[in-house]
């Protein structure tokens, strides 16, 4: 019944700012549209990706559904290249969690710049 594709929703206070701290952890830019005089951007780690993010303006969402717009999603990344990514979110400006051994996986969180906390394992 469901694909394997697959788009999560992230209410931001600022889209291009948004944009901008995804496309420089190395994110590209699917489709830009404009919605009822708001941006609308839908994201992905690459061309290929099965999920994608839409980010939306978080007022849009106040004003259109209300009942969803407190929603913070909790999503865990894979990352091949774990150390790398953790010293590159390190550099910006942004808070980043302990990275920390579990087993023979290595995890750490970070929050982007609304505040949205996400989580990253890999070996």
């Amino acid at each position: 019944m469901f694909s394997n594709e697959m788009q999560v929703m992230i209410y931001v206070n600022d889209v291009p700012a948004a944009i901008d701290f995804w496309t420089e952890l190395g994110f590209i830019i699917i489709e830009k549209q404009e919605l009822d005089g708001t941006l609308v951007v839908e994201i992905a780690a690459s061309n290929d990706a099965q999920t994608h993010f839409v980010l939306y303006d978080r007022e849009f969402i106040e004003r259109h559904s209300p009942e969803v717009a407190t929603n913070s999603p909790s999503i865990m990344f894979v990352s091949n290249q774990i150390v790398d990514l953790y010293k590159k979110l390190v550099t910006m400006d942004v808070e980043v969690g302990e990275l920390i051994q579990m087993e023979e996986q290595m995890v750490f969180n970070f929050a982007d710049p609304d505040g949205n906390y996400y989580a990253v394992s890999g070996k």
